[in-house]
């Protein structure tokens, strides 16, 4: 049985993936979901698993924890992955390969249509602070941070690059200092916070919210539901997030990089994907996914969109350690 540490909220897709991937291979699957990364990575340290599933930003704090092993490039077919997800930068530490990539998506400006018209075109994300939309915004506590920041950075109203944020304890919290300020001065203009992918559509379809900084993800999900929501990819960039498989230190490496070399086939990639209607890393895959998931991507991510992708830099433990404690006092200034 191969047991599989991933994301909570897609069940049904997965399923699916994991169903195809037994009938090709015979090796049946076990899966566990949690809502969020720091989750993830707690519970690796406290159950078994073959695989687990963080992206490349914390890839180095899984090797760290020792919790995961090397992989065979070879036998996971990472040939067979697009060379613009490979990451190497991130993927590769002390020369062997840690992380294989398997899907990517981003964070933006998520919007109700009709209740939110947005011009997407240079559309920044300090749009999300318009006070048009005050009291019917939703963000999550933590990457709030992100784009308030990297708004305030284009702005010129940071001390520091905002990338040096995850490079510089002092000068993360010199900017985070600044970005409290900001937010702490739009608290009321959150209706809600969410964290998981269903809180984050909840928030949309409870009425309560026309504006997020949502994933792509989840507004492509609402989409399907005939909810009239965009996702707008903002003039600083999409936050870019590059999903991984990496290997427990304690697994059969076996049956685990088995997984891992049927997903980065085109169909197996594309399934995959397909369960989170995320963009997936697999040469050939794209053209394999729905057409309803190739529009929305295709509009969401616009040549000049693409072009701009702003990928997640590496979190250390002493920026997780005080992105927390700066999250709990947005909380705190939101809800009083």
């Amino acid at each position: 049985m191969l047991r599989i540490l991933g994301w909570a909220g897609y069940d049904t897709g997965l399923r699916r993936a994991f169903d195809s991937f037994t009938r090709d291979t015979g090796i049946a699957v076990s899966f566990k979901g949690v809502r969020n990364q720091d989750e993830m990575h707690h519970v690796a340290q406290t159950e078994a698993f073959d695989i687990a599933c963080p992206t490349t930003d914390r890839l180095a704090s899984w090797l760290d924890s020792r919790l995961i092993a090397p992989l065979d490039e070879d036998r996971i077919g990472f040939a067979r992955i697009d060379p613009a997800f490979c990451a190497d930068a991130h993927t590769i530490i002390h020369g062997r390969r840690y992380g294989s990539p398997n899907i990517w998506g981003g964070a933006g400006i998520g919007h109700h249509r009709d209740r939110a018209p947005l011009d997407p075109d240079g559309l920044s994300l300090m749009a999300l602070f318009d006070p048009a939309y005050a009291g019917r915004l939703t963000m999550r506590e933590d990457t709030a941070f992100v784009a308030a920041g990297r708004a305030l950075e284009a702005a010129g109203l940071l001390p520091y690059p905002f990338d040096d944020s995850y490079r510089f304890e002092d000068r993360m919290i010199a900017n985070y200092d600044v970005i409290g300020a900001f937010l702490a001065d739009h608290a009321s203009h959150v209706a809600r916070f969410w964290f998981s992918e269903e809180e984050g559509m909840d928030a949309f379809r409870s009425r309560a919210c026309v504006v997020g900084y949502s994933w792509d993800t989840t507004m492509a999900a609402l989409q399907r539901e005939g909810f009239p929501g965009n996702f707008i990819a903002p003039i600083e960039g999409t936050n870019c997030y590059l999903q991984n498989f990496v290997l427990s230190a304690k697994a059969d490496p076996g049956p685990a990089q088995d997984w891992i070399a049927w997903v980065n086939t085109p169909r197996g990639s594309a399934q995959y994907a397909t369960a989170f209607g995320a963009n997936p890393t697999a040469t050939g895959a794209r053209a394999l996914l729905p057409a309803q998931d190739q529009a929305f991507f295709a509009a969401s991510y616009p040549a000049e969109a693409l072009a701009k992708l702003w990928w997640q830099p590496e979190q250390p433990l002493w920026f997780v350690k005080h992105r927390g404690e700066y999250a709990r006092r947005y909380r705190m200034a939101v809800e009083g």
